[in-house]
């Protein structure tokens, strides 16, 4: 079974936290379950679930606090909790909601209407996630993603000795476009680009508008011949395409410049070999002027 999304069960009350964490395996949920409120905050860590039920009343330190110890966490400052207590006053729902809890239910509580908040609450956080991931305009990843992904792939590469190579594209000419045809027509083509980058590369490649009119793909597992063969494939997939440029019909062929860098060891950092692809780029536009392309 695929799992729903983890949940870390914050409780000292064993029968409940046993009992609850049965109930949600069994709705396809992963579980963990943890009793001391010191240790939440730990476990929410090593753990990184998709959501916390949290009881607010527990011994040493109660929900809300622990809650506040979760927001001044990066790291755990925005997964969803969900507070449950047999004890509800109206100060704590107060407090609870102004630390940005998710939702609050009183003990004792339906299972089913448990589930469907728990639901909505985790699928209402992949989906503002996923919008602040996207770019608006193309639905490609957005340059914060970008920059994750570049670390983490040059932390990958560092430490086990793996490849990976970025590639920087930029459409050429696309100023003269927008001052010719409108921005409607630059709009028009950057998204019928995008459609055909994503008909091109492989699933695990991650393609991201990097802003206006230039675009970024990181290539796991790829090196500079293997990189090149692709942008070659995008390449041949654009020639005889025509992009539609006006109302009345009128198209046009779009072309770009790209630029590759493999990771090496002699790199210092993620930003230098993302520089890198950047200048092998303009390189490249730099010679279709010359060449007076």
């Amino acid at each position: 079974m695929i799992k729903k999304g983890r949940i870390l069960v914050a409780d000292d009350e064993a029968d409940i936290a046993t009992i609850l964490a049965r109930r949600l395996i069994d709705a396809g949920y992963e579980v963990s379950i943890v009793s001391d409120p010191t240790a939440v905050l730990q476990q929410a860590k090593m753990l990184m679930p998709d959501l916390i039920l949290l009881d607010i009343m527990m011994p040493g330190m109660n929900g809300i606090e622990v809650k506040n110890h979760l927001n001044e966490e990066k790291t755990t400052a925005e997964i969803p909790v969900i507070f449950l207590t047999a004890k509800a006053t109206a100060d704590d729902v107060v407090k609870g909601f102004r630390l940005r809890a998710d939702d609050y239910i009183p003990k004792p509580f339906e299972m089913p209407e448990l589930l469907v908040r728990i639901e909505a609450v985790i699928s209402r956080r992949r989906y503002f996630e996923e919008i602040a991931m996207k770019d608006a305009m193309t639905g490609l990843q957005n340059v914060r993603v970008f920059k994750s992904k570049l670390q983490l792939f040059f932390d990958i590469a560092q430490r086990y000795g793996r490849v990976f190579s970025v590639a920087v594209l930029d459409i050429d000419g696309f100023k003269k476009i927008n001052d010719t045809f409108g921005h409607t027509a630059g709009d028009r083509i950057l998204k019928e680009f995008s459609n055909v980058m994503t008909g091109i590369f492989r699933r695990p490649d991650v393609l991201v508008r990097y802003g206006g009119d230039e675009f970024v793909v990181l290539l796991p597992e790829s090196n500079e011949a293997q990189s090149a063969i692709a942008i070659g494939r995008l390449r041949k997939s654009l020639e005889g395409k025509s992009f539609e440029v006006s109302e009345d019909g009128e198209k046009i062929s779009v072309t770009f410049s790209a630029g590759i860098s493999t990771y090496h060891g002699d790199l210092k950092n993620a930003t230098e070999l993302f520089e890198q692809a950047d200048r092998n780029m303009y390189a490249e536009k730099l010679s279709k002027k010359e060449g007076g392309v």
